[in-house]
């Protein structure tokens, strides 16, 4: 895996797919909090809140992002408690939301998700 110095220098690195879901998700992230920080952590996009700076990573409420071939991993803080809702997707065993690129965004379900995980 690449090391990358700057979120865009790792979006440059996305297929044409990837990329599509990227900017997807992210639009969706902004439409729940559009004042969402993005970092690279753990050389993934990492979303959180200014106000929860004075936190650390890894205990901070965040959306990280984490793309594949076929599929990009949600890791976000309420993730198990929409899985009723989020049926159509694969979710693995460490909660994360697996979304492959055949599959349609839940829109609706996925902001409300975002909005509960970054507070």
């Amino acid at each position: 895996m690449a090391k990358y110095n700057s979120i865009h220098e790792f979006i440059d690195g996305l297929s044409v797919e990837q990329s599509k879901y990227y900017y997807l998700t992210k639009e969706l992230i902004q439409v729940a909090h559009p004042d969402v920080c993005e970092m690279l952590f753990v050389n993934q996009p990492y979303f959180y809140l200014i106000e929860n700076n004075h936190l650390k990573p890894h205990h901070r409420p965040c959306i990280m992002l984490a793309f594949f071939n076929d599929h990009m991993n949600i890791l976000a803080t309420a993730n198990e408690k929409y899985l009723d809702k989020l049926s159509q997707y694969k979710v693995t065993p460490k909660h994360m939301l697996q979304i492959y690129f055949h599959q349609p965004m839940q829109r609706e379900v996925l902001v409300a998700l975002f909005k509960e995980s970054l507070l």
